[in-house]
């Protein structure tokens, strides 16, 4: 495998179109545009398989924050932390969204639903991140948002990144999630001789891939995913985007 990825690159560009065609046809959705409380809870919620119960838990926290006259949609960390308080800590927000998912499989493993919580701490106590907005603030001073990163990658089971580039994506910025699925269809379609590839290989692989399309690299991403996870892929005619889905 080439260092700067040009022939697998070349390769995959021709299975994406072949597959996917042109992009105006694409089913897109646009994550959280004023939420950064779902975006926090989404990317964690997300790995695995199956989407939907990442569906149920983002429901569920909406009918909770309506119930209270509130709107999760636009939510940041204030609003976020304060349902824990409410509900009396992490094994209580857990009933809440009715999801008790633990983040890795592994005795003793903390709650997803703590994870949030830590997230939600570190971003707003340690970084002074409340909004979407402010993360977008601080890209544009750090486009490598050096310091949410690393805070990110310091939480339990998400060493990763992979959630880090789900936030991304959820939050607005150009980043691709490479998670399993993705992964794989990379793998089975680049022409790679067998070779397994890193979240990181498989990240800068999609970002060429899009350069050559040409589209987005979200979008491209997003599009695979739809593919190979059983979901559609191409609009009806008079549709632009799925209200209300995240991007993953």
């Amino acid at each position: 495998m080439t260092n700067d990825f040009t022939a697998e690159a070349e390769q995959l560009t021709g299975v994406c179109r072949n597959i996917f065609g042109d992009e105006s046809r694409w089913i897109t959705a646009d994550g959280y545009p004023h939420s950064l409380a779902l975006s926090i809870i989404d990317s964690i919620y997300s790995t695995g398989s199956n989407y939907q119960p990442v569906i149920n838990v983002v429901n569920e926290y909406r009918a909770y924050r309506r119930a209270q006259g509130g709107d999760a949609d636009r939510d940041g960390t204030v609003e976020l932390l304060a349902t824990f308080k409410e509900a009396g800590g992490s094994g209580g927000w857990a009933e809440l969204v009715n999801n008790r998912k633990p983040a890795h499989t592994k005795a003793n493993a903390p709650l997803k639903a703590e994870v949030i919580r830590q997230a939600a701490e570190v971003l707003q106590n340690e970084l002074g991140y409340t909004t979407r907005e402010d993360l977008h603030d601080a890209y544009a001073k750090d486009e490598e948002l050096t310091a949410l990163k690393e805070a990110w990658l310091h939480l339990p089971s998400q060493r990763s990144g992979v959630t880090f580039n789900y936030l991304l994506i959820l939050a607005g910025f150009q980043s691709v999630k490479p998670d399993r699925m993705v992964i794989r269809f990379i793998e089975e379609h680049a022409e790679l001789g067998g070779r397994r590839l890193t979240p990181t290989e498989a990240a800068e692989l999609i970002k060429k891939v899009a350069e050559l399309y040409p589209t987005q690299p979200r979008r491209l991403d997003h599009v695979i995913w739809r593919h190979v996870s059983g979901r559609e892929v191409f609009r009806e005619e008079e549709v632009t985007s799925i209200v209300g889905e995240p991007a993953k």
